[in-house]
């Protein structure tokens, strides 16, 4: 009800951590920019149960739905220990990174707002839902590559693994993230959720699914087709997209999740940098165990021996990511700083020499001292 209290507290160690990192977070949750790795490096390698229980405690969500604080801790560790540090991307500090991101559309922006334009419809009263959908954005974002194995869908096809065995070879692994997670909320220790009616939950479960399977790239030419005709109508007196159905509604979601989950590309050039070293470097491990599979061809990106992912960024810029956020920025006119720092990180790489590769592992050198 709404006038229940917040339960329970965080775990000493996130209380030590969380006031350990108090400046950073601060900065962060005021801005577009988080220094990923200076917030693992506060937090003792928990910057995802860190960010996580700080920010919703400061979003206001904590005390909205009163949610249990021990079993939100409970799962946001629990969560974080899900993600293997063995990957060089696919991590925990990835996923703090994106968790940031989302959190800033949704404190810098009127997505939120925007999104249940199109709710209303079928959830009702649409100022009651913007919570709601505020608390899916946060745990999609939270959740959205629990347990990723640190290799790409076709890798886990090509192998016949028992994830692409059990999804039929579709969204394999962010169906797999989705799964596991929900499994966790449906323990007690972890349940903090149960706060929600049987239709919020049904509701927050839809948007959170459609969200993190929208972040699988083999669905990026259709979600970014389905945004491209549902702006074609006029706007009308209002500047960006209102969606006027749940379907359209959901398809904002997505793309402010792609965003999301691409969040490196707006960040600054050093940081930037650092995270498409680490993706080269997961990805040229993907190759080398394919090749010790014998399977032919090797993934894109992922033969050492050819060009990896630090010398195609100005065609993925080109091809992927100058379309996605300049379909954000038309639909959130808001979130056009989002756009504005990957044209400035494009710029950098359409004049950058070769002298790039040394500016990588210097940046990676600093931000991973121990690395």
């Amino acid at each position: 009800s709404a006038d229940a209290v917040a339960a329970g507290r965080f775990s000493l160690v996130l209380e030590d951590a969380l006031r350990a990192c108090q400046p950073i977070l601060a900065e962060a949750s005021a801005g577009w920019v988080l220094d990923d790795f200076a917030l693992a490096r506060a937090s003792g390698g928990r910057s995802l149960s860190t960010l996580g229980c700080y920010l919703f405690e400061r979003s206001g969500l904590i005390e909205h739905f009163s949610l249990d604080r021990s079993k939100l801790g409970r799962f946001f560790e629990e969560v974080e220990s899900g993600h293997d540090e063995a990957n060089p991307y696919h991590n925990r500090v990835h996923v703090a990174s994106v968790l940031h991101k989302m959190h800033a559309l949704l404190a810098q922006t009127d997505l939120a707002g925007r999104v249940v334009q199109g709710l209303a419809a079928e959830a009702g009263d649409a100022s009651s839902e913007e919570p709601l959908v505020r608390l899916a954005c946060l745990l999609a974002a939270a959740v959205h590559d629990y347990q990723h194995r640190g290799v790409s869908n076709d890798f886990l096809i090509r192998t016949c693994d028992e994830w692409a065995i059990r999804y039929n070879d579709s969204h394999v692994s962010e169906s797999h993230h989705l799964a596991a997670a929900f499994s966790l909320l449906m323990q007690p220790e972890f349940s903090f959720l149960d706060v929600l009616s049987a239709n919020q939950f049904r509701r927050l479960r839809g948007y959170v699914i459609s969200m993190v399977l929208g972040t699988d790239l083999a669905d990026h030419g259709s979600i970014m087709q389905g945004m491209a005709s549902a702006m074609e109508r006029p706007a009308g007196a209002h500047e960006g997209f209102l969606p006027r159905t749940d379907k359209e509604a959901r398809l904002l979601l997505q793309l402010a999740i792609k965003a999301c989950d691409l969040g490196h590309l707006t960040l600054p050039w050093g940081s930037h940098l650092c995270w498409v070293a680490l993706l080269e470097e997961e990805l040229f491990a993907q190759g080398d165990r394919e090749k010790e599979l014998g399977l032919s061809p090797i993934s894109f990106l992922a033969d050492r021996e050819k060009p990896g992912v630090s010398d195609t960024q100005l065609g993925f810029f080109e091809a992927l990511v100058l379309p996605l956020f300049r379909s954000l920025a038309l639909a959130v006119p808001m979130a056009k700083r989002m756009l504005t720092a990957v044209e400035e990180n494009h710029h950098r790489w359409k004049v950058a020499s070769p002298g790039v590769k040394e500016e990588m592992r210097e940046a990676l050198a600093v931000a991973r001292p121990s690395g």
